[in-house]
């Protein structure tokens, strides 16, 4: 079933009937129990009766003609005889039959007469001298017991009919907040990101609602990071492409052989910076598009991501065996721009350590460092501080923030005790010699 309404119909359906069908078996049962009990009551108090009359001398036994006719059926339920002790029929009501309605004793019994099933009561008074039979034809007394239970399952079975039409309808009034918060989806505009109205009547809702709400709430600051983030990065382009149509034009234009060497050297810087631009967008989409699964973790060392720093004197790696759980393909493109970022504004050292206690790798140098105004800034995408040198293109740390998050870590910015920038960042890491050693590293 694809409709939500028709499993909601069937299950609600199938639950009522099973209960409804259940209440109607219990109550045929006891309706049927209640009417035999009533019906032998009957049979018991009309042979008492009928005993207590004779006693009395109110009643002459006497011998009823046969019916004649069409009768009604209900006409040859009840049938009476009086027999003498003796054995002779000494009188009998009109439907009774000519042959003895029991030969048992006092109380109920049962006997078939000419294909006719009786149920009898028996009443034996030896002072008088009689028996007295009153017998019921249990076929008649079927019909009517058939007729007491029709009479309420019938009722019963249209309210069952009733109740199945109620429960459509309501099941459908019930999922009306549903049709309506899909048609508001429909008629919506692809840039309406606005959060959803739901109805106070359907609280049930709500968590969906907020659920959706949540996405397109972070689907609008999506849009809009994408839109700063082309609007900056064409800004940023534009720049080294002019600076190549100027240099490309001086080229052209000028005889002096200088002035045309200068100018191919401008090219090939500019060359070299629109590259490391669009190197670093690559990286930041690869980054945002999706987060670091387990599968893709390895234990790499401190010093196998910073591998970069051999042959430069200033830097040196504390707790280099230290282990890191990240993927190496792409955390090393944040250790790159770490130790380039800290290499570009250390003064004569960089220090890159790991700090069992608390799990943080620091990066930091001993240069100018960053005003304390522009350290919440650090990591926006082509923000670049007062002091930065020249030629960078403001990617860097965005690529550190990007790959952290995409490893589920964390990342602060802080002043050195040196005076430089201290870099800060919590990732999956466990020191060498701790609980355990992986079996295999990636170097």
């Amino acid at each position: 079933m694809s409709s939500i309404r028709l499993r909601l119909f069937a299950t609600l359906a199938l639950v009522t009937a099973l209960v409804w069908g259940g209440a109607v078996v219990w109550v045929e049962i006891q309706t049927r129990a209640e009417v035999q009990r009533v019906l032998d009551r009957r049979l018991m108090e009309s042979a008492r009766m009928v005993s207590s009359l004779m006693q009395a001398g109110s009643v002459r036994p006497a011998m009823q003609a046969p019916e004649s006719g069409a009768a009604d059926v209900y006409d040859r339920q009840l049938s009476c005889q009086i027999w003498s002790l003796e054995g002779d029929l000494i009188g009998r009501s009109q439907s009774a039959p000519a042959e003895r309605l029991s030969e048992g004793g006092d109380g109920f019994s049962e006997r078939t007469i000419r294909g006719e099933r009786w149920r009898v009561y028996t009443v034996h008074d030896r002072d008088a001298g009689f028996r007295v039979m009153v017998g019921d034809n249990l076929a008649v007394r079927e019909h009517l017991v058939g007729n007491v239970v029709t009479a309420l399952i019938g009722p019963a079975v249209l309210g069952l009919l009733v109740l199945g039409v109620l429960i459509w309808w309501s099941v459908g009034r019930g999922l009306t907040p549903i049709r309506q918060m899909t048609r508001s989806l429909a008629v919506r505009d692809a840039e309406d990101l606005t959060a959803l109205d739901v109805s106070p009547d359907a609280r049930e809702l709500r968590p969906f609602a907020l659920a959706l709400n949540d996405l397109m709430s972070r689907l609008g600051a999506a849009r809009r990071r994408e839109a700063e983030f082309t609007a900056a990065a064409a800004h940023e382009l534009r720049t080294p492409l002019a600076g190549l149509r100027v240099q490309a034009q001086i080229a052209a234009s000028s005889s002096d052989t200088a002035v045309r060497r200068r100018a191919l050297e401008q090219i090939q810087t500019s060359v070299d910076r629109t590259a490391r631009l669009v190197t670093g967008l690559l990286v930041l989409a690869r980054e945002d598009e999706m987060p670091v699964s387990d599968e893709d973790r390895r234990w790499v060392t401190l010093r196998s991501l910073f591998a970069g720093a051999e042959g430069d004197d200033r830097v040196s790696i504390v707790e280099g065996d230290a282990l890191l759980n990240v993927d190496p393909d792409r955390f090393e493109a944040a250790a790159a721009n770490l130790l380039a970022n800290a290499q570009a504004h250390a003064a004569s050292s960089v220090v890159i350590s790991y700090d069992p206690t608390s799990g943080r790798l620091i990066v930091e140098d001993d240069g100018p460092g960053v005003a304390f105004s522009d350290l919440h800034r650090l990591g926006r995408r082509f923000f670049r501080a007062a002091n930065a040198p020249s030629g960078g293109s403001g990617l860097g740390l965005s690529i550190v923030l990007a790959t952290v998050k995409a490893h589920g870590g964390q990342v602060q910015f802080l002043r050195s005790p040196g005076g430089g920038l201290r870099v800060e960042v919590i990732v999956a890491i466990e020191a060498s010699g701790s609980m355990h050693k992986p079996s295999t590293l990636t170097d």
